[in-house]
Parts: structure tokens; sequence; C-alpha cells
């Protein structure tokens, strides 16, 4: 084979041309008739419904509205905070003047007749009844968690003032048909210590006031006495712990039949300290802080214990007694 001097051609494969498939060609008639019918979904838009017209006097009085609730805004927000910086400086100014808490626990008057000995020291006085001074800790619990039940709820956990107590005295001093500060006043015990410490101003016998005028006008009822009051009471919370709020309050309070302070008061209608009186009994001392000439046992024995039963439900109610 290798002989014959024939040259065999080189054994090469044949390149392979790919054709490309042919494309389908779709038919024209398809085509033509989705581009038709896009032309003729384009074509069909909706036609716009025309704008309705508003009210001009409706449209006029929402503008009106708008304008008038951002100028409300405007002017309410720069009052608030005006008002909050006026009531800060005052309680930071009675702040400074408020004594140590030993100089406010007697709340006694003096009388109008006082006697002096040689040496011009007062020795006696004729005036209202002072047992000595008892504190938070000290006082029978039950007639702590009367005065609170009565007065004061939520003692412990606002800062001096309840705009929900003040709320709820306004709304029912209006259905009653007084006017929003006459009757219930919604004061806290706070507020009302600062009312029986006369908002800090002592009595000065030289004045020429005696103090029956002068404590009248310390429990005078206005506008701005309401907020001086609210203002002394921060300074109050600031400076002394709620015990000793209270302890301030149950020294002071006038109980009716020349007792000043809720010792005084329980010697005098039961003969016994205020550290020991029962739940009846320390019922029955709360309910004079309403009225205390008009519901002392003394004066009228079963309107004095018609108002301890009123106060012993709410003690009750507020989770301080039980059924027994």
């Amino acid at each position: 084979m290798s002989g014959s001097g024939k040259k065999r051609p080189p054994l090469v494969a044949g390149k392979r041309v790919s054709k490309a498939p042919a494309t389908r060609k779709k038919p024209a008639g398809k085509t033509a008739a989705k581009k038709t019918s896009r032309k003729k979904t384009s074509a069909r838009k909706p036609a716009r419904r025309p704008a309705r017209r508003r009210n001009p006097l409706l449209a006029l009085l929402l503008r009106l509205l708008r304008w008038t609730g951002r100028a409300l805004w405007g002017v309410g927000w720069r009052a608030a905070l005006i008002v909050a910086v006026l009531v800060g400086a005052g309680a930071a100014y009675y702040y400074t003047t408020l004594p140590p808490l030993s100089a406010l626990v007697d709340g006694r008057t003096r009388g109008s007749v006082t006697m002096l000995d040689r040496d011009g020291k007062v020795f006696a006085w004729r005036g209202d009844q002072f047992g000595g001074v008892i504190t938070a800790d000290t006082v029978s619990p039950y007639l702590k968690d009367a005065i609170i039940a009565t007065e004061d709820k939520r003692f412990y956990h606002h800062f001096g003032v309840s705009p929900r107590g003040i709320a709820s005295a306004i709304r029912i001093n209006l259905s009653n048909g007084r006017g929003p500060l006459s009757g219930n006043g919604g004061s806290t015990i706070t507020q009302q210590t600062a009312k029986l410490l006369c908002i800090g101003v002592p009595y000065v016998p030289s004045s020429g006031q005696t103090e029956r005028q002068y404590e009248a006008q310390c429990r005078k009822s206005s506008l701005w006495r309401k907020i001086k009051e609210a203002t002394y009471a921060l300074a109050l919370e600031a400076r002394y712990t709620k015990d000793e709020i209270l302890t301030v309050y149950l020294n002071r309070t006038f109980l009716g039949a020349g007792a000043r302070g809720f010792e005084a008061a329980s010697q005098r209608y039961f003969g016994r300290s205020a550290a020991n009186v029962t739940p009846a009994e320390a019922a029955m001392l709360a309910g004079l802080l309403k009225a205390p000439t008009r519901f002392a046992p003394t004066n009228n024995l079963a309107r004095s214990q018609g108002r301890a039963g009123v106060i012993i439900g709410l003690m009750r109610d507020q989770g301080y007694l039980t059924a027994a």
C-alpha cells in the first residue's frame, strides 16, 4: 500500500457549517391583530369625570378653622411655657424661705390673752389646745388611712397638685350650679398644708390684725390664691418628704372645740392619744376635716356618726379595711 506511490489525501474532517435554524415566521394576521388590539385598548381610555366643585363657603370655613387651630396652638404652647417658667421660679423662691420641719408642726394660735412673767417672757396664754407633736409614723395607722382615703387618695403618687382632682372638683361644682372654684376645691393634702401655713405668711400681732381676721384671710379662695397655693405646694414637695408634709398637716389642722391637731382632738373627744384610736374613732376624727364645728361629736353625735360611716365605706372601698 505504501509502494503505490500515490499519496492519500489527508484525513481531515470536513468543516461542518452549522446552519441557523430557520425562525418560524409568525402569521402576519395574528401580529396585526395584536397591534390593532393594543391600539384599540390605548384608544379606549376612560373618560375623566368632571371635577366636583367645592362649596366656596365650606372651603372658606375649613380654611378659617385650620388657621384658628394653628394660631391657638402657637399661642397655647407659648403661654404654657411662660406659666411653667413662672411657677417654677415661684416654687424655687418659696423653697428658699421654708424653715426646718420642727418650726412648722405647732399650729396653735396664741389667743388674745398672753401672760408674761416679770422678765417679759411668755409663760401662758389662752388659745387653742395643742396636745403635742405627732408624726405620720407615730399616729394610729387607722387614722392615717382614714385621712388619706377621705382627703387625698393619690397623696403618695402626685407631685403636690392633682390636675385630675381639680378637674373633678370643677365638674362637681358646675353640675351643682356653683362657680368652678366654689365648694369642692380639689386640693391635695399638700395644698391644704400650704393653706394652713398661710403660704408662708406668719401672724404678726403688731400688724393690728386679730388672729381671727388673719385666719379668715388665709382661708380666702380666689384664682390667684389657688395659683399661689399650688406653687407653695410644689416647694413643700421639693423641701420635705411626703410623711413630713403629712406630719405638718396632722398637727396644724383645726378640728373643732378648740382642738388644734389630731392629738388634741383625740384627747378632747375620746380621752386617748391619736396613736391608739380604733378604726371607728379614726373615721370620726377624719370626718371633722369637712366641717369641724358641724361634725363635732360634742355638737351633734348622730351627724358625726353618720359622717364616720361614710368614711368607713371609703376606707373599705380603697382597701384599707376589710368587711370584718
